[in-house]
């Protein structure tokens, strides 16, 4: 694997003095010259964008993976488009073209996965957003189950006194939406078999059965209550659980302990943690998966909403902790 592996066990009392650790970030893996990226339009004069939430949910959220509601799910997105979507991670469609999200994980999707295998294992996946890692997992042979939100469900809004906070959660479901929808276009343009469900994170259905792997792909840092998020994962991985993070903490501080509430300082109410890996390993660790690895590396992104930005190298760690 490339990168640097730190195996943690057990780490020292804060009170401890201990040397800076050197962070090795691997670099970006070489990847095709993206073609001129798609403009998609957001609606088409005389038709409204596709919009599926909110909705009624079923009773606790449960029988979502019985095979005749995945089929309804299905028939209800089937004529999704491309101006009915907002795309979180930039795409290549099977055709070749390519669409250009905030993060532009193409070819290096290994890394920001910490490296694991996925043949052959179940893998719940937290926050899929538009569906890439979903489509790359399916892809390298998993069996994916992706929870988001829906039915009634926003994602977290922080409750800034700078904010309308209903229009907010308003604003939320619409960008979930169309997120989601772009979810469902990918599914339908490559044909893969990932299954979704849509349900509180702090509170899984009961059905929802076991998995070999959990993923969080930069999802900890926007929830009020990301400890609760990973102890319902763990509740239903029997093996290894993968979190990938931005990095926002100093050298210094990477093995320590550390939540920064609010580091956008009030501008985003979707921003409301960074994460040290540290934090991240020492829950695990609480929740029953003590034996982790730590792997940094660059990934793109481009900041949204700011007019003739490019794309820049960002560094980003992954945790893959396992029981045994």
């Amino acid at each position: 694997m490339a990168g640097r592996l730190r195996v943690i066990a057990r780490r020292p009392a804060p009170h401890l003095e201990a040397e800076t650790p050197a962070i090795i970030v691997s670099p970006r893996r070489s990847s095709a010259t993206r073609p001129k990226p798609l403009e998609i339009q957001p609606s088409i004069p005389g038709r409204p964008p596709l919009t599926i939430w909110p909705a009624d949910p079923p009773a606790g959220y449960l029988g979502q993976l019985d095979p005749r509601f995945q089929t309804q799910l299905e028939e209800r997105w089937s004529d999704v488009r491309l101006e009915d979507c907002h795309f979180y991670h930039s795409v290549r469609l099977p055709d070749g073209s390519f669409i250009e999200g905030p993060w532009d994980l193409l070819d290096n999707e290994h890394e920001y996965l910490g490296g694991i295998d996925l043949a052959g294992r179940r893998v719940l996946e937290f926050g899929p957003a538009s569906g890439w890692l979903t489509l790359w997992m399916a892809q390298e042979g998993a069996d994916v189950v992706a929870l988001d939100v829906g039915w009634d469900l926003s994602y977290d809004v922080m409750p800034l006194s700078t904010i309308d906070v209903e229009k907010a959660r308003a604003d939320s479901i619409a960008l979930a939406t169309r997120v989601e929808n772009a979810w469902w276009y990918l599914r339908r343009e490559y044909g893969h078999s990932a299954r979704a469900v849509y349900a509180p994170i702090y509170d899984l259905p009961q059905d929802l059965g076991r998995y070999d792997v959990s993923v969080f792909g930069s999802v900890l840092l926007h929830l009020r209550d990301p400890f609760r998020a990973l102890e319902q994962a763990a509740a239903r991985t029997d093996g290894t659980i993968v979190v990938t993070e931005p990095l926002n903490v100093a050298p210094g501080d990477i093995e320590r302990p550390i939540l920064l509430w609010n580091p956008t300082a009030s501008t985003n109410w979707a921003g409301w943690w960074s994460l040290s890996p540290g934090v991240v390993t020492d829950m695990l660790g609480v929740l029953g998966f003590p034996f982790a690895t730590v792997t940094y590396h660059s990934q793109l992104y481009r900041p949204p909403g700011v007019p003739d930005s490019v794309p820049t190298e960002a560094t980003v760690y992954t945790v893959v902790a396992r029981r045994q």
